[in-house]
């Protein structure tokens, strides 16, 4: 099956977050049709395959999330200049339908790869830290997973490659104070105004810069949002402020905590809601194979400068970049698309790569 037509495929199946099911059982289907060599193994709607694993070649994985965003696509399926249009078109369809393709070619082309092949197609990336897909795969498939020396997201990037990520963290910020009546302020205590300090800090904080291989990554802090308990005419007894920190790949999730803590405490804030820890990933331009993979198409590599997968996988001791065909601007918008040329591009380095 062309590749374009693939994507149409995947494109005309809906997979919004929480409702992956139908594609993932044409994901596998697919698969066991084009590439019965494979092993196949399914966790809910995870699919993993993989090649009989040979412990004196090197393992590469390709990895694609299933799921998209809501949203609204009114041209789904029609190719304009050049862009084929539709819901996950660039986050991620493009990707699996590349993965796809290699899966197929694999197959009926017998290509001779010099890697043991992994390929991960799984749910509920869109979604909560913990509730990803690629949680019970991993509990399930430790071991295999173990053996991935580099694992390849195919994450819209543009066809450069994005290295490392940020970690991030929010963390509610609350502020204690007492409730009364605004016209008799002095009858209690303004948990608003208890809070200050801590958004004159974060409004006088600049961008960190982090240097690793040349790569610049910027660590930020910022409020992003407030919550209150009160009404116009009362005095709030407790305001929180959401801190949300994008942390260096040179840091720890529990150092990134201790941050967090040592603000809070600068600040005089009552008490610390955690709400969403996820680790940074390792900038790995030292691996030899992603080192050969850039050097042999002489591609642009770029730091992540945001919250990826690479990180998870990191955080299991496994290399990961993303590079995929999607445009990163049309993650996530009105009527998304993907540059067909890109696409073609991405999966013609990949295969030309993995048949080397």
């Amino acid at each position: 099956m062309e590749l374009l037509e693939i994507l149409k495929k995947l494109i005309n199946i809906p997979s919004i977050y929480g409702n992956e099911r139908e594609i993932a059982d044409f994901t596998e289907n697919f698969i066991k049709e084009n590439n019965p060599s494979l092993k196949i193994g399914r966790v809910s709607n995870t699919i993993i395959a993989h090649t009989e694993i040979d412990n004196e070649k090197p393992t590469i994985a390709l990895v694609g999330h299933l799921d998209t965003v809501p949203g609204i696509n009114e041209l789904t399926g029609k190719i304009i200049d050049g862009k084929l249009y539709g819901l996950g078109a660039s986050d991620m369809k493009g990707g699996d339908a590349v993965i796809l393709k290699i899966i197929e070619d694999s197959g009926k082309e017998n290509l001779k790869i010099p890697y043991n092949m992994v390929y991960i197609f799984y749910e509920k990336e869109e979604g909560p830290y913990l509730e990803s897909g690629l949680i019970p795969l991993y509990e399930k498939y430790k071991h295999l997973l173990g053996k991935i020396n580099l694992a390849i997201i195919l994450e819209p990037t543009d066809n450069t490659v994005q290295v490392g990520c940020l970690g991030v963290i929010h963390c509610g910020m609350i502020f204690k104070g007492k409730r009364a009546h605004s016209a008799r302020p002095w009858q209690g205590e303004n948990a608003i105004h208890k809070g200050w300090k801590l958004l004159k800090i974060l409004s006088e904080k600049k961008p960190k810069k982090y240097e690793f291989h040349g790569l610049t990554y910027q660590e930020v802090m910022n409020a992003t949002m407030v919550d209150f308990t009160g009404g116009r005419n009362i005095i709030p007894d407790s305001f929180t402020v959401n801190v949300n920190y994008r942390f260096s790949p040179s840091k720890t999730l529990d150092e990134a905590v201790k941050d967090l803590e040592k603000l809070g405490e600068e600040a005089g804030v009552d008490e610390l809601e955690w709400r969403d820890l996820s680790p940074s990933g390792r900038v790995c331009l030292d691996n030899p194979i992603l080192q050969n993979f850039i050097k042999s198409y002489d591609l642009k590599v770029e730091p992540k400068q945001a919250w990826t997968d690479v990180a998870r996988f990191s955080q299991w001791g496994i290399d990961a970049v993303n590079f995929g065909p999607g445009q990163p601007s049309q993650a996530h918008q009105k009527n998304e698309y993907i540059e067909i040329e890109k696409l073609q591009k991405n999966y013609e380095i990949l295969k030309s790569f993995l048949s080397k």
